[in-house]
């Protein structure tokens, strides 16, 4: 564990869900190549297409479209439907064709094993601090198992922005307006959504140098790094409340 700013007293802890607390890539890739499977039994049309060209295709879009890179099942949902179109799917399959392939991708993309250690750090930090979870991705949390710990969870919709976006961090915020910002810390392994978003509003973060992020692409220093929750676990446990 490294510090790179003063710690304040810890009184409210938001946790990243994708690659901090699980490792979310193979999860991905098998729901990814579930999705393309059906598509092409549902759509034979769009066989030519693999996992790889549907994820290419995404990318495009989240480029041309900045504004859905943090809001993961829109990005998916336009992705598809204009897949789909690139195929001479008509608008009524489309739509009806989109909500199937969500759905199949959903039931795979929840597909999380939550190891026996993350159960017990977020059992302990439970007992001493209210837990939210904010991600910008849409796993269902009480699926995965893990809503008993959370006070609340905030995913990206119609009326909320992702990460690094500032919308997420505030609600959870209006739910205990007595913290004052300093005093929450936001847990997560993206430099920019989780390091950047925290640092915004004022919050402090604890940046998961396992996940996806790297070094490089910090943009502020976090408060602190770390890669072992329980580290960080027995860190908050036993700093002053």
């Amino acid at each position: 564990m490294q510090f790179y700013r003063r710690l304040y007293p810890v009184k409210a802890i938001s946790f990243d869900l994708d690659d901090t607390l699980y490792n979310n890539v193979p999860v991905m890739q098998r729901a990814e190549q579930a999705v393309r499977d059906f598509l092409a039994n549902e759509f034979p049309q769009t066989a030519p297409w693999q996992a790889s060209d549907w994820l290419q295709h995404r990318m495009q879009i989240m480029r041309a479209q900045p504004d859905l890179s943090s809001n993961m099942t829109q990005l998916r949902r336009v992705a598809l439907a204009e897949g789909l179109r690139q195929f001479a799917v008509t608008e009524d399959e489309i739509n009806a064709g989109v909500d199937a392939a969500f759905a199949h991708f959903m039931a795979h993309r929840n597909a999380v094993e939550i190891s026996p250690e993350v159960h017990a750090a977020l059992a302990q930090l439970a007992q001493y601090y209210p837990l939210f979870a904010l991600s910008n991705g849409n796993v269902n949390v009480a699926e995965i198992g893990l809503s008993d710990y959370f006070t609340g969870v905030y995913q990206p919709s119609d009326v909320l922005r992702g990460k690094p976006f500032a919308d997420m961090f505030l609600a959870a915020q209006q739910q205990l307006p007595e913290i004052a910002p300093r005093h929450w810390l936001h847990v997560g392994d993206s430099p920019s959504a989780d390091v950047l978003g925290a640092h915004r509003v004022g919050w402090q973060s604890a940046w998961f140098t396992g996940g996806l992020g790297k070094y490089e692409h910090l943009q502020v220093l976090p408060t602190l790094a770390y890669n072992d929750l329980q580290q960080l676990t027995d860190q908050l446990l036993r700093a002053p409340k």
